[in-house]
């Protein structure tokens, strides 16, 4: 925000402009290193995501400077949510394959089909079969 009167100073110079960037790359690694390490990773996409709506409001005459803090900024933001998207993907399909071969294990034991239950922990095309057999 203390730039915010320099706005237009920034097109005319590339080193101050630089200046600038450098220091929302600073706020954006110490936010990352900060709040991802901790597992905080949806409040670093909130504040990061924050910091872009206010560059863009303080700076929105000056287009160059907007779209500079938006890469360094918003490139990342975005990055960082599909990672965190992805890991949650990934835990759910884990949680719900766990899930599943317990009931197949389950219904198993229910039937007296307990020899198979090795069989199923290495054989996926037999898990597979077991799966249609019993509609899991």
């Amino acid at each position: 925000m203390r730039y915010e009167k320099k706005g237009h100073d920034f097109n005319n110079n590339p080193e101050l402009f630089q200046v600038l960037l450098n220091e929302y790359e600073e706020i954006r690694i110490s936010l990352e290193k900060e709040l991802t390490e901790t597992g905080r990773s949806e409040l670093y996409t909130d504040l990061t995501k924050l910091i872009v709506k206010i560059a863009d409001y303080i700076f929105q005459k000056e287009e160059d400077v907007r779209k500079g803090i938006g890469e360094i900024m918003g490139g990342k933001v975005l990055e960082l949510e599909s990672e965190r998207l992805k890991a949650e993907g990934k835990a759910i399909g884990q949680a719900q394959g766990e899930n599943r071969l317990g009931s197949l294990i389950t219904r198993l034991i229910q039937d007296q089909r307990t020899e198979e239950i090795p069989i199923v922990s290495v054989d996926s095309k037999r898990r597979e079969q077991l799966y249609k057999e019993y509609n899991l």
